[in-house]
């Protein structure tokens, strides 16, 4: 009797783990991707509105210089004048995008005060720089431009510096949400690898109990269960189908003797000798069974009377040459035999379990150690 494999659920949870634990990694990659790509844009758009700005102290300072050697040139005052209208500008581009970051307000206040004072002061060097258009010298230009450079330059310094703190501490953050993701991650995965295991040992379990509870502990063979599971589905297919189906009772005579002469023990031993050759004479698609004490039974799927008759005598034989060497014990054993095969008018498979046990009670009373066939079928003869 052949036991369906558990490994094809081991190999399904295996397999269902493995998924599991690849779509939570890609899972954690997407989210730490665009965790990532946020943190940086919001990171890359304040840098964009601090570094643009820095670039006025450049130009201030470059054309400072220009007004000391050029000061009524109408080009660099155009251009000096345009700069200063841009200057403003950017200042409230960097207020707004300072507003919209997680810094607190104690972290750019100082920066803000500065960039305001030099808005505040922009007046004053556009009034000079009307008189420096007009004629005046550049001396008093010069010097507020410079002092609104230095200005300027202190503010964005200290933003770019607090800019890149932040990016470090964002770095770490992310560092950190990383590794706390990947570990509940783990975790969640051990404890649902912990949970299959737990299921496969169940389905184990359950798979050995049911093989138990269907299987005749003495001699390895099906027990009544076992062959009451297949008989109402092979029942209903031959009935359907109009293909035979043959059913063969196989009972022990004077097995009582060999109990009441040698013990229980030889008689197990009988009974576990009988299961073996009774195996190595039926066919891989039979189903063979212990139906208790020295009844045995004997399926055959797609097997006419003849046929089955055949195959039982056969049985027969083999028993009938079993030596008191192989049980164990000095006794002869023989079996008798009843097989019936489905017909038009067995109504269920109790039917035919009727029939086959009245041709059992047939072979005995006529003499055991012989096969009787339920119906007109000649009998086969007993050995003399």
């Amino acid at each position: 009797m052949n036991w369906r494999s558990n490994r094809p659920l081991g190999w399904q949870l295996g397999l269902g783990f493995t998924l599991l634990a690849g779509i939570c990694a890609i899972a954690t990659g997407v989210y730490l991707y665009q965790v990532r790509e946020h943190l940086g844009s919001n990171y890359t758009a304040v840098v964009a509105d601090v570094i643009r700005p820095q670039l006025h102290t450049v130009l201030l300072r470059s054309a400072l210089e220009e007004f000391r050697e050029h000061p009524q040139d109408s080009e660099l005052i155009e251009r000096f004048d345009n700069l200063l209208w841009r200057i403003p500008q950017h200042i409230e581009g960097v207020q707004f995008g300072l507003s919209k970051t997680s810094f607190t307000a104690a972290d750019y206040e100082a920066s803000l005060h500065r960039l305001e004072r030099v808005r505040d002061k922009l007046p004053g060097l556009r009034q000079a720089l009307g008189e420096t258009a007009a004629g005046a010298p550049p001396d008093d230009l010069i010097q507020q431009g410079f002092a609104i450079e230095n200005e300027m330059a202190q503010a964005y310094s200290r933003l770019s510096h607090l800019l890149h703190a932040e990016a470090a501490k964002q770095r770490i953050v992310m560092e950190r949400l990383a590794f706390g993701i990947a570990l509940l991650i783990l975790v969640i995965l051990l404890l649902v690898g912990c949970l299959m295991l737990v299921l496969v040992r169940l389905h184990h379990q359950h798979k050995k109990v049911l093989r138990l509870s269907l299987m005749d502990e003495l001699t390895g063979l099906g027990n009544r269960r076992y062959m009451f599971n297949f008989t109402e589905l092979l029942f209903e297919q031959s009935q359907r189908s109009g293909h035979p189906l043959s059913m063969a009772l196989l009972d022990l005579d004077h097995f009582k003797r060999v109990n009441d002469d040698f013990g229980h023990p030889a008689g197990d031993q009988v009974l576990t000798v009988v299961a073996g050759a009774l195996l190595s004479e039926v066919r891989k698609a039979d189903v063979v069974a212990r139906l208790g004490g020295e009844e045995f039974c004997v399926l055959m799927p797609e097997t006419d009377t003849e046929s089955a008759r055949e195959v039982i005598e056969r049985i027969r034989q083999r028993v009938e040459s079993l030596s008191p060497q192989e049980f164990g014990v000095p006794v002869a054993v023989t079996v008798s035999l009843g097989l019936a095969t489905v017909t038009r008018d067995d109504a269920s498979f109790d039917h035919l379990y009727f029939r086959a046990d009245q041709a059992l009670y047939q072979a005995k009373i006529k003499g055991r150690n012989r096969v009787a066939v339920d119906g007109p079928m000649v009998q086969a003869p007993a050995t003399p």
